[in-house]
C-alpha cells in the first residue's frame, strides 16, 4: 500500500465516502472533503497530506504556490516528482516499510505485540485499565491499510509513548498542538496547497534547509539509539523531521488489515530542537536549546483553546519571550494577505502519567481579513473571556465565603460544596460552552466595537452561574449567600 500510488485518502462527496489516491487528488477538479470518525484523525489525515505535498512538491517561491492552489497539477508532473520517493511511502515494503522498522520480530508468546487501538491516541489497549474515550479495549480489532498509515504517523508526530519511560516521543516531544489552514466548507484540494511552504519563505525565515543534511526518512536512515551519539536536528531535512519515528514498531496485517502492531523497547536521541512547521513555538527557546525548555506549545486543561488565541495567530522578535504562530501561519499571512483565515488547532491534553490522557481538543476557528493587524484588539477579545471566568469563579467562593459568615455549619457545608464541586463545576462548564460563544464573536468580529463580545462573556458567566446554583436556590440556608454572591458578581461584570 503506496501513500503515492495507491488509495487510501478518506474523503467524501455530496455525504458520498470513497477512498481515493493523491494524483486523483491533486490532478483532478472534485470537491472532496475528508471523512474520518474522529476530528483528531481527521486533522491527522490533513497533516499527513500535507507533509507528502511538501517534501515531493514542494513549490520554488509564492508565485509557485498560488499557481498550485488554483490550477490543476498535471499528472505527467505528478509521476516525474514522485518517481524518486515512490518506494519510501510504502506501507507493506519489505525491507523499508513506511515509518516501520521491518527489523522487528515477534517475540515469545507475543510480549512485544500490541493492539491496534493503542496506535490510535485516546483508546485504550486490550490490557489498558482505563477507557479513554471509548467503552471497551477491543472497539478497533483491524483497519485498513490508509487508515493504519494515518495512526502510525499520528501516533509518532503528536501523540505519546508507545510504553512509557522505555519508549520515545517525537521531535516536538509529548502530545504537542498542530494548527493548518483548513476550511473545511471549501474543498480538500485547495486547503493543502495553502498549508505548503514554498522554498524561498523557508530560506529566509528558517534554517530548515540549511547546511548538510540527512535527507532519508527514518525507516531508511535509522535513527540514533546512542544516547552518547546523538543525532543532531540541525542536519535533519525537512522531509525526514515531518515524519520522524521515534518507536521501532512494525504493523501485523491479515488478510489486508492491520491488527496491531510489534515493538521494541528502546530511547531513540537527539540534540536540540527542530522547528517543526506545524506546531506554534518559542523562538528564543529554541535558539537556546535548552533541554529543560521544551519551546512547543501544548494545550492545556484548564484553559480553552481560544485563550492560547495569540500564541495560534501571532508572532514575536527572535529575543522576545513567548510562542510565535507556526510557519504554515506565518506564510499564510504574508502570501495569501487579506484573505480569511480558517484554522484548525487540535492537541491532546496530557494527563498525570506517561500514557495517560485528560482529553483532546479540536477547533476550527474562523477569523476575518484584517486579523493580522489587530493584536492589541484580539488580546482585549481574550481577556474579556478570561476575566468573566474569574469573576465567576470568584462568585462562586463569595458563596462559601458568606455562608461561613452565618455559621460554622453552614460554612463547612459550603466549603466543601465549593472545593468539591461547585468551582470545578463551574470552570469546566464555563470553559466548554465559551468555545461556541467564540466561535459566533469571531465570525461577526468587528475591533471597532467590542460592545458585543463583553455582553456575550458577561452573559455566559451568569447563565454558567444560575445553572450551577438551581439545585440549591430553594433551600432557605443557601438563598442569601446565593443572592449576594450573584449581586457582586453582576456589579463586577459590569465593570469588566
Amino acid at each position: 500500500m503506496n501513500l503515492l500510488l495507491n488509495n487510501w485518502i478518506p474523503v467524501q462527496k455530496k455525504g458520498i465516502p470513497e477512498t481515493i489516491n493523491l494524483k486523483r487528488l491533486l490532478c483532478r477538479n472534485e470537491d472532496w472533503h475528508l471523512c474520518l470518525a474522529r476530528d483528531d484523525m481527521e486533522l491527522a489525515a490533513l497533516q499527513l497530506i500535507v507533509c507528502l505535498v511538501q517534501v515531493v512538491f514542494m513549490p520554488d517561491n509564492a508565485k509557485q504556490l498560488q499557481k498550485n492552489n488554483f490550477e490543476l497539477m498535471l499528472e505527467a508532473d505528478y509521476d516525474k516528482a514522485i518517481e524518486i520517493y515512490s518506494d519510501w511511502f510504502d506501507l507493506l515494503h519489505p525491507t523499508q516499510p513506511f515509518m516501520q522498522t521491518a527489523s522487528v520480530k515477534a517475540e515469545k508468546n507475543a510480549k512485544n505485540w500490541a493492539s491496534l487501538q493503542k496506535l490510535f491516541v485516546g483508546l485504550p489497549e486490550k490490557t489498558a485499565s482505563s477507557i479513554a474515550f471509548f467503552n471497551t479495549g477491543d472497539e478497533v480489532q483491524g483497519c485498513d491499510l490508509g487508515l493504519a498509515a494515518i495512526a502510525l504517523f499520528q501516533q509518532a508526530t503528536n501523540g505519546f509513548s508507545l510504553g512509557g519511560a522505555p519508549f520515545s516521543v517525537g521531535l516536538k516531544g509529548s502530545m504537542p498542538l498542530t494548527t493548518l489552514i483548513y476550511d473545511n466548507k471549501d474543498s480538500l484540494r485547495p486547503n493543502i496547497w495553502k498549508n505548503i511552504l514554498h522554498k524561498e519563505f523557508l530560506l529566509a525565515e528558517t534554517s530548515l534547509l540549511d547546511g548538510v543534511t540527512i535527507a532519508e526518512p527514518s525507516w531508511i536512515k535509522p535513527i540514533s539509539f546512542d544516547k552518547g551519539k546523538p543525532e543532531s536536528t540541525h542536519r535533519i531535512s525537512l522531509l525526514r523531521g515531518l515524519f520522524w519515528q521515534p518507536a521501532k514498531v512494525k504493523l501485523t496485517v491479515e488478510k489486508g488489515l492491520a491488527t496491531g502492531f510489534l515493538k521494541e523497547t528502546g530511547l531513540s536521541f537527539s540534540q536540540y530542537y527542530w522547528e517543526h512547521p506545524h506546531t506554534p513555538i518559542d523562538q528564543k527557546k529554541l535558539a537556546n536549546n535548552d533541554p529543560k525548555e521544551k519551546p512547543y506549545l501544548a494545550a492545556r486543561n484548564d484553559l480553552p483553546l481560544w485563550g492560547q488565541m495569540l500564541e495560534l495567530l501571532y508572532s514575536k522578535k527572535t529575543d522576545e519571550e513567548g510562542v510565535s504562530a507556526a510557519l504554515v501561519v506565518r506564510q499564510f499571512q504574508k502570501v495569501f494577505r487579506s484573505k480569511t483565515l480558517h484554522l484548525a488547532v487540535g492537541a491532546y491534553v496530557k494527563g498525570g502519567s506517561a500514557e495517560k490522557l485528560a482529553g483532546r481538543k479540536h477547533e476550527i476557528y474562523s477569523l476575518p481579513s484584517g486579523w493580522d493587524n489587530q493584536v492589541a484588539e484580539m488580546k482585549q477579545l481574550i481577556n474579556y473571556g478570561l476575566d468573566a471566568q474569574r469573576i465567576l469563579n470568584t462568585a462562586v467562593y463569595n458563596f462559601g465565603r458568606h455562608l461561613k459568615a452565618e455559621g460554622s455549619d453552614k460554612g463547612q457545608e459550603g466549603s466543601n460544596l465549593i472545593k468539591k464541586q461547585l468551582q470545578p463545576k463551574a470552570k469546566a462548564d464555563y470553559f466548554n460552552n465559551s468555545e461556541t460563544v467564540m466561535h459566533s464573536i469571531l465570525r461577526h468580529l468587528e475591533f471597532s466595537d467590542d460592545t458585543h463580545y463583553k455582553q456575550a462573556f458577561t452573559q455566559l458567566a451568569k447563565e454558567t452561574f444560575e445553572k450551577l446554583f438551581t439545585p440549591y436556590q430553594h433551600e432557605a440556608k443557601f438563598q442569601k449567600a446565593i443572592i449576594i454572591s450573584r449581586a457582586t458578581m453582576n456589579n463586577a461584570l459590569k465593570a469588566l
